[in-house]
């Protein structure tokens, strides 16, 4: 079992200017790749043990950046599969792949990478492992969303879990409640594929550069069946995305204004009457459950 910490602990490790690499590089990092290295071994810990990593486990890193946690992962699991996208670091990288033996770095963008074909039946499979795949990552904040959804919409029944260090408002976002201000549209898509939870939060002074705001570590177990039944899952991703898509208004109005619903107000007004909710409730008073009822009976 992890020990508990309180939240804004203190961390030792000191930024200095420049940042050492698992080769014993220093690196600069790169303001327009959202760099921000993490350097507080005490997270890196905390991190592995969210992960529950086993010899059996392969993981993929994305953004391994000086390699502090890339090591450690493989230490623990089977087999890594390290993805970054800054050739700069590579050399550094491809050092600590040589000591470790169970670990694969490779020079590419997650966003355009085949997970499935390039990672899983490339290096995981042939070795005997897949069977439990685990994301293991410190997300660059500009990007976050886009490689979440990607792991989401395309992976989500090669994958296990996902253990990322993410804006910490965005972790909020992931694990809101409906009727609350950080619920939408993202809460919706993530509760549907996964179940997640906020694991704990890291101060600025982690990491270097230090970023403008905290951070936070969310694992989402992947769910191996749907939460509630669909008659089309398209259909009800454009739903969640139409009733976000203008918050302030309401549901009726939202879903009537989204030229791709191709719905009319009385129609929408008909379906809500039906789930015994007001015309005039909006989109974040629904639950991702209710979302999915909504998505069938305007279908049907």
């Amino acid at each position: 079992m992890c020990p508990q910490r309180p939240d804004g602990f203190t961390g030792k490790n000191e930024s200095k200017r420049d940042s050492q690499a698992a080769g014993g590089e220093f690196i600069r990092p790169k303001k327009s790749l959202g760099q921000n290295f993490l350097n507080d071994t005490r997270v890196v810990q905390d991190i592995l043990c969210a992960a529950e990593l086993g010899e059996n486990d392969a993981v993929i890193e994305v953004g391994p950046g000086l390699g502090a946690m890339t090591g450690k992962l493989a230490e623990q699991a089977g087999f890594v599969a390290a993805v970054e996208i800054d050739t700069a670091l590579i050399p550094a990288l491809k050092k600590l792949e040589e000591r470790c033996g169970n670990l694969a770095v490779i020079n590419r963008d997650i966003l355009k990478t085949d997970v499935r074909k390039d990672i899983i039946e490339g290096f995981f499979l042939p070795r005997g492992l897949g069977g439990s795949v685990k994301v293991v990552a410190n997300l660059p904040y500009y990007i976050t969303t886009p490689i979440v959804m990607k792991f989401l919409e395309e992976n989500s029944a090669d994958i296990d879990s996902l253990v990322i260090m993410v804006q910490k408002e965005v972790a909020e976002r992931m694990t809101a409640d409906p009727g609350g201000k950080d619920y939408g549209a993202m809460t919706v898509t993530v509760n549907y594929f996964s179940e997640p939870e906020i694991m704990f939060t890291v101060p600025p002074h982690c990491f270097y550069p230090r970023p403008g705001v905290d951070s936070a570590v969310v694992r989402l177990k992947m769910r191996k069946e749907p939460p509630f039944e669909l008659i089309s899952r398209d259909h009800f991703f454009l739903t969640v995305r139409a009733a976000f898509s203008q918050r302030r208004k309401t549901l009726t109005n939202a879903l009537a204004n989204a030229p791709y619903m191709n719905v009319t107000r009385e129609k929408v007004a008909e379906v809500l009457a039906k789930m015994g909710k007001d015309v005039m409730v909006r989109g974040e008073r629904l639950s991702p459950a209710e979302f999915g009822q909504l998505s069938n009976l305007l279908i049907k």
